[in-house]
């Protein structure tokens, strides 16, 4: 008895169960308006909900912005489930992240946060917070009507329940479907009336065209338009579709014409109303010049080059990418997907139009496409419109969002089953069909704590004898005047690789503590600076990555944030770039000042260096090639002379060094001008580059040009002169020694670099 009641138990509640759980789970890690455009649709609702009646085209007093132009279906919907909460106090949930939009490299989490987020919305929910998590079940509403749609449509199609329970399940387990249904968005609406069209379009080529069918479609066609603007193409696709099953059941073109006549007169009657209200009002039919009038309208419509570069972003939109749209897995997580997805779509093409073509070998067209078949060939008909209708919006609208596809969602998934679910279906088919349906429930499951809670949970904070020894002291500490009790300290900073090439990234880690409350919201920068004060690169944020501004620190509590900078391809190299870190008040740009342990400023606050050095080393051609080898380390090969020496004037020579072994230690380049008497004239004794690429960062193979300057004195013409080069360890002053071409030692570490005359003319 047991065993037999365990057969008879429906799948359908248990995939609801679980789509409702993680529908729940992504509602509650997604904080407030942490989602595409959710911040104006709820602008929507809250203005019908507050007795406004439906937001204005002309102005933006509702706050909805473009989604004004929405039909109100899904805010009618929500605004039930609104209406008995206070949200009095949602501004205050409006804290804005002014460095929100920061595109991270690689797939960093930083600074994906528009605002910054507090304990006021962590659960239990209090005031606005709860109003809108509980605004947020209207999606989920949709969702759930979505899922049992798919299982309608699934089941007409292939009259199996497993048939029935892939298609459903493959919309229920779409990750980025399952995280629109848990934020306030009216994606969710579109789909669900859709896919219940599209359900109820499937009813009637497998069980014929009724009147109530008739009324039904026309119903839902009505609310689907109502929904989102892009169902408008249903009216054309179900009015298609009542005439082929006319045609297939041999009724009277009166017959027809009368449901036709009352398909269109209810979608109309339904839905119609707000089109016509828009055309009215404001003479704008389908409502897109509110659109239209943003900052992400195209200047010219795009080619279509430029959409085909807008595909990627577009895949990984319709997979998964949560926040606004900018939180994304790896890229390896799409192409497994999309293919996978892809071969299921094609072998079910390959399906179907063998069916057909195999019918049509021995019947009729009218018996060729069953209802099989015409419920496939709707579905496909469905995705290619909607794709369609999808690449146009994003050639007027920088709009690569893939969830404006979820409108076909329903028919996607028939197609993506269509297939693998077949009885005949080879068990390698029904194995990647089981894969792909795997693979996006993990990632369902996975979202909500490995992108969502870690793109936006502040910092792990620590005891500060925590992280001291985890990075290289620094110990500054910063203040507007340089007290004694300044509130914010650096501990201590690590940076990796120290060695970078243009175009690389460098890690910044950055260990902080609050010693007193902070009243401000100070930015953090952090910059590598070069000689001339040439910026490699920098960047600027709100502590924790966005989410933790200092006026939220807790005193005696440490974090480490990590800041990685994109060397810019252009900068000069080889060169050794400081890397600063400071903090100022956005409004004023005013830098806080920065100081030692011991209370003395540090200006700039270095905090430590990066070499920058090319690829493969820079070729070069002295104009006066040479051989020495200082050390068995440095090798100078050459010289250029800007000219001839003369008297009362300077000279600039330019040195080429090359390193045949890393050196541990740094040394000072010196250059002196002898007479024939062995008094010294002249001397540039310094850093190679002017200490911005010391000898302790060359690496084997590395080509040092290093400008010096010699001022000559008064000289009588014709007087021979020497220029002598070495290096020594400017603390004891000790030479390398130096060899010659031919590993002759070279007495006193001298370079005996040339000797020439002076030259009286001027």
């Amino acid at each position: 008895m047991m065993k037999q009641r365990s057969r008879s138990c429906h799948p359908l509640p248990i995939l609801l169960i679980a789509f409702v759980g993680l529908v729940l789970l992504h509602n509650w890690a997604t904080p407030l308006y942490e989602a595409p455009d959710e911040v104006w649709h709820d602008a929507y609702v809250r203005w019908l909900a507050q007795g406004n009646g439906l937001p204005s085209l002309a102005d933006d007093a509702s706050g909805a912005g473009q989604e004004a132009a929405q039909p109100p279906l899904y805010y009618a919907v929500a605004t039930l489930l609104r209406v008995p909460f206070d949200d009095g106090d949602w501004h205050t949930h409006l804290w804005h992240n002014p460095h929100f939009g920061y595109q991270a490299l690689g797939n960093a989490l930083d600074n994906k946060n528009m605002l910054i987020h507090t304990e006021a919305e962590r659960f239990p929910w209090r005031g606005a917070a709860l109003a809108i998590h509980i605004t947020r079940f209207t999606s989920l509403l949709f969702g759930i009507l979505t899922v049992l749609a798919a299982w309608g449509l699934g089941y007409e199609a292939f009259q199996t329940r497993k048939g029935a329970l892939l298609t459903a399940a493959l919309v229920a387990f779409q990750p980025q479907f399952v995280f629109m249904c848990g934020v306030i968005n009216n994606d969710s609406a579109a789909a669900a009336l859709a896919t219940a069209t599209l359900w109820m379009t499937a009813r009637v080529f497998r069980r014929g065209l009724t009147v109530q069918r008739t009324v039904l479609l026309g119903v839902l066609v009505g609310m689907a338009i109502l929904s989102k603007t892009s169902a408008l193409a249903l009216l054309f696709a179900v009015g298609a579709a009542l005439c082929w099953q006319a045609w297939r059941e041999r009724l009277s073109w009166k017959t027809l014409a009368t449901a036709l006549c009352l398909y269109l007169v209810l979608a109309l009657g339904v839905g119609g109303w707000w089109y016509a209200r828009n055309l009215w009002l404001y003479g704008d039919l389908l409502g897109t010049s509110r659109h239209f009038d943003t900052l992400w309208r195209n200047p010219q419509p795009k080619s279509i080059p430029e959409l085909v570069g807008d595909i990627p972003l577009l895949v990984r939109s319709f997979w998964g990418a949560y926040g606004w749209g900018h939180i994304f897995w790896p890229d390896w997580v799409y192409v497994l997907l999309a293919i996978g997805a892809a071969i299921c779509v094609i072998y079910g093409a390959w399906r179907a139009f063998s069916r057909i073509r195999a019918c049509f070998s021995r019947a009729a067209l009218r018996e060729a496409v069953d209802a099989t078949n015409g419920i496939y060939l709707i579905g496909a008909a469905w995705c290619v419109t909607i794709g369609a209708a999808l690449l146009y919006w994003m050639r007027e609208v920088d709009a690569p969002h893939g969830r404006l596809f979820f409108p076909a969602i329903g028919a996607w998934a028939l197609l993506v089953a269509y297939g693998v679910a077949q009885k005949s279906a080879h068990s390698v088919w029904r194995g990647l069909g089981r894969g792909l349906l795997l693979g996006m429930a993990l990632l369902a499951v996975l979202a909500p704590g490995a992108r969502i809670l870690a793109a936006f949970a502040p910092p792990r904070l620590y005891v500060p004898q925590q992280v001291e020894n985890a990075v290289a002291p620094v110990n500054f500490c910063y203040d507007e005047v340089g007290e004694t009790n300044l509130g914010i300290r650096l501990i201590g900073v690590e940076i990796e690789p120290e060695r970078v090439v243009p175009g690389d990234t460098v890690a910044v880690k950055a260990c902080w503590e609050a010693l007193t409350p902070v009243a401000e919201d100070y930015t953090v920068y952090v910059q590598l600076l070069g000689q001339n004060y040439t910026r490699a690169g920098e960047r600027h944020t709100y502590a924790g990555l966005g989410r933790y501004p200092t006026s939220l620190w807790t005193p005696g509590t440490a974090f480490c944030d990590v800041y990685r900078i994109a060397v810019e391809p252009w900068v000069p190299t080889p060169e050794r770039y400081q890397v600063l870190i400071g903090l100022y008040l956005d409004d004023s740009r005013n830098q806080l000042a920065a100081f030692n342990s011991v209370g003395q400023p540090v200006a700039p606050p270095v905090v430590g260096a990066v070499t920058v050095a090319p690829k493969t080393p820079q070729t070069v051609a002295p104009e006066y090639p040479v051989q020495y080898t200082l050390g068995e380390r440095i090798l100078l090969r050459g010289y250029d002379l800007s000219g001839t020496l003369q008297s009362n004037t300077s000279v600039t020579l330019t040195l080429y060094w090359q390193a045949q072994k890393a050196l541990s230690r740094d040394y000072t380049v010196f250059v002196h001008l002898f007479d024939e008497a062995g008094e010294m004239l002249a001397q540039d004794d310094g850093p190679p580059c002017a200490g911005w690429y010391p000898t302790s960062a060359w690496e084997p193979g590395d080509v040092v040009v290093d400008v010096r300057r010699l001022e000559v004195p008064e000289l009588p013409a014709e007087q021979t002169v020497h220029v002598l080069v070495g290096m020594y360890l400017p603390e004891d002053l000790t030479r390398l020694p130096v060899t010659n071409g031919a590993g002759e030692p070279l007495p006193d570490g001298i370079v005996p670099l040339f000797a020439t005359q002076v030259d009286g003319s001027r």
